[in-house]
């Protein structure tokens, strides 16, 4: 046994750059990953001679001088050869029945571009996106203030549901569903979101989209080695199973390997309830708390096909592809059967960097689905699943295939070789309760002063990631740089943060 300043559970993005600012400075530092990688959703697989990417699709505010870029200059873990610039002339494709919109890089040649398509909805256009340059000026671990925050500003945007802030300002139907398009990055509803965290989210894209030049692994290599260097540790196949309590507080973090780490503080980057679950006391947490983890709402299921089409010009590896059935983006996470077509899907190119004579073009196809629909299989075992659980992966991509092919005509001829995934496939690669991408239900209810994290009823033991703050890879290194601020103090890292970004002209 060992001890450390800090025992982090789990490698996800998040647990990286805590694991990052604390070795920084200069805490002893531990990351225990019960897998053969680090990464948690940056992970990528082989298949067919390709990588496939099963959550780093893309990632905003990547420029010299915004958010994503500064924070990771911080970390030492910036480099540029992991990534690539999306095409500025339109690197979100929208496609909807009657019409399409592409997103070009920066708020004033999207501006231009609705206008030209609503050419009557000028006004509401250019106050929608200056609604959401101030929303996010609200939110200091985004845009690295010092300074103080108006805390009525702050309540207004996270209280505030993007559909008011949006049916405000216009009533054309058409425009609604291009500006709530991106609630596929959430999994949360319109009526639901809160305004200002959606809006960190299109700002983040808007300003500076890139792709993953290597995957989503070469990505989590900067950040290990970033550790590393720092003189942390990350250890693999490591399943963490209980989370050892003494007089009230976190002692240690056992593996089921028997080996035993003891921290003064423990953070864990897993799903809260598997967290929570992990604690051997369970008396620490009030009934009240227990009750309200228990019914707490989880966002949807993920379902992805990984494959090849032979369609290559129709998709440009620059551009990231949202197919939905109508414009009412309120019923994108309904759900009829397997049988029945998705509302939504994404399709994001495999290989940002496909050369221009290809043959053939690697994607990752995304659409919603539920758990319950592959519940009878969520206790059997990895790779060794019976065959009714393959066919009915088979149905719903048929379903996914069918829907997108209403965009793109002989798709499904298209395809040469493909696999699929389901939410009981994201249970064991990431413990994401229900199979989600997004971990809880993003809604106001769950956001603010009602939000999980990071703190618990634990006093050490804090918690981390994407269902503590927001979804996505940015929303994610946000969460971690919040909660280790809980531990080495927010306000000294927030002011070197601004000193990168000044530094950076920004």
């Amino acid at each position: 046994m060992k001890k450390y300043d800090v025992v982090i559970i789990g490698s996800g993005v998040s647990s990286l750059t805590s694991a990052a600012i604390l070795s920084k400075k200069g805490y002893s530092v531990c990351v225990l990953e019960q897998h053969t990688k680090p990464g948690g959703y940056m992970h990528c697989f082989s298949r067919f001679g390709e990588r496939f990417d099963t959550g780093a699709h893309y990632v905003g505010a990547l420029d010299r001088g915004q958010p994503f870029h500064t924070l990771l200059t911080y970390l030492n873990a910036y480099d540029p050869s992991v990534f690539v610039p999306l095409d500025p002339t339109g690197f979100d494709v929208f496609r909807f029945p009657e019409f399409e919109i592409q997103f070009p890089k920066g708020y004033a040649q999207v501006i231009n571009v609705l206008t030209e398509r609503f050419p009557t909805e000028a006004l509401a256009i250019q106050s929608f996106f200056s609604e959401i340059q101030t929303a996010v000026q609200c939110f200091p671990t985004y845009e690295f203030s010092d300074e103080t925050i108006d805390q009525i500003s702050v309540m207004r945007a996270i209280e505030t549901p993007l559909s008011v802030v949006v049916q405000r300002l216009t009533k054309n139907a058409d425009l609604q569903a291009v500006l709530y398009s991106y609630c596929t990055l959430h999994g949360v509803i319109p009526s639901d979101a809160p305004f200002g965290l959606h809006a960190i989210m299109m700002d983040s894209i808007i300003r500076g989209p890139y792709g993953f030049a290597k995957g989503g692994d070469a990505f989590t290599e900067t950040l290990v080695r970033a550790i590393q260097k720092n003189g942390g540790e990350v250890h693999l196949r490591k399943r963490v199973n209980r989370i050892e309590i003494e007089n009230g507080n976190a002692k240690a973090v056992h593996a089921a390997d028997g080996g035993r780490y003891e921290g003064k503080w423990v953070l864990s980057g897993c799903h809260p309830k598997h967290t929570f679950q992990l604690v051997d006391r369970q008396e620490v947490f009030s009934p009240a708390f227990r009750e309200r983890m228990k019914n707490i709402k989880e966002t949807v299921g993920i379902f992805g096909i990984y494959g090849l089409s032979s369609q290559t010009h129709s998709f440009n590896p620059l551009k990231n592809y949202y197919y939905f059935s109508n414009q009412g983006i309120e019923n994108a996470f309904n759900f009829g059967s397997p049988n029945s077509k998705p509302s939504a899907a994404f399709l994001c190119p495999a290989s940002r960097t496909l050369s221009a004579g290809a043959e053939k073009f690697p994607f990752s196809l995304h659409a919603a689905s539920p758990m319950g629909w592959f519940s009878d299989w969520r206790d059997s075992s990895f790779g060794k699943r019976p065959d009714d659980y393959r066919q009915q992966k088979e149905v719903f991509a048929e379903q996914v295939f069918k829907f997108v092919g209403e965009y793109h005509p002989h798709f499904r001829e298209s395809l040469s070789k493909y696999v699929t995934s389901s939410p009981v496939t994201n249970l064991h690669y990431n413990g994401s309760e229900e199979g989600s991408s997004y971990g809880i239900y993003h809604s106001i209810q769950n956001t603010g002063a009602r939000a999980l994290g990071p703190r618990t009823h634990v006093p050490n033991l804090l918690i981390t990631g994407q269902s503590t703050l927001f979804p996505g890879i940015l929303g994610a290194a946000v969460a971690g740089l919040r909660t280790a601020g809980h531990i080495v103090g927010i306000k000294p890292i927030l002011k070197e943060l601004k000193e990168i970004k000044l530094a950076n002209g920004c």
